[in-house]
C-alpha cells in the first residue's frame, strides 16, 4: 500500500500545502511505518541537510509555494534523523502524534503576515 493509492488527482487550492484529500487520507501509521523514501515521494516532500550546526537544532519544516521541505541537521545518527523527519511530516499534516520526549521540542513560527507586510510596503 502506498499513500498515493489513497489520493486522487485533485490539486491544492491556493494557500494549501498539499491536495485537500491528503490530510484526510494519510494516517500516522503510514507516515511512521512505510519506507521513508516512499512517504517522501508519495507526499512530494523533499529533505535537505541544513548547514545549521547548532547542537540544539535537529530539524525544521518549511511549507511554501505548494511544497514541503524538511531541513535536517548534519551529523545526526540516521535513526534520529529518520524519526524526526517522520514526526515533522506528521505534524505538518496536522496528524495526531504524541509529543517527542525531552530534549526535543517543536516550535511553530509563521512568517506569512510578516512576509505579506514586507511585500506590500
Amino acid at each position: 500500500m502506498s499513500i498515493s493509492d489513497a489520493n486522487d488527482s485533485r490539486q491544492a487550492t491556493p494557500g494549501q500545502t498539499e491536495p485537500a484529500n491528503v490530510r484526510a487520507t494519510v494516517t500516522v501509521a503510514q507516515v511512521m511505518n512505510l519506507p521513508l523514501e516512499q512517504v517522501l515521494t508519495d507526499l512530494n516532500i523533499r529533505v535537505i541537510e541544513s548547514s545549521i550546526t547548532d547542537a540544539n537544532f535537529y530539524g525544521g519544516v518549511h511549507i511554501g509555494n505548494g511544497r514541503t521541505t524538511i531541513l535536517t541537521s548534519p551529523g545526526r545518527h540516521p535513526f534520529v534523523t529518520d524519526t524526526l523527519v517522520r514526526h515533522l511530516i506528521a505534524q505538518s499534516l496536522g496528524l495526531d502524534t504524541d509529543p517527542l520526549p525531552k530534549p526535543f521540542a517543536i516550535e511553530y513560527t509563521d512568517f506569512t503576515d510578516r512576509a505579506r507586510k514586507a511585500v506590500s510596503a
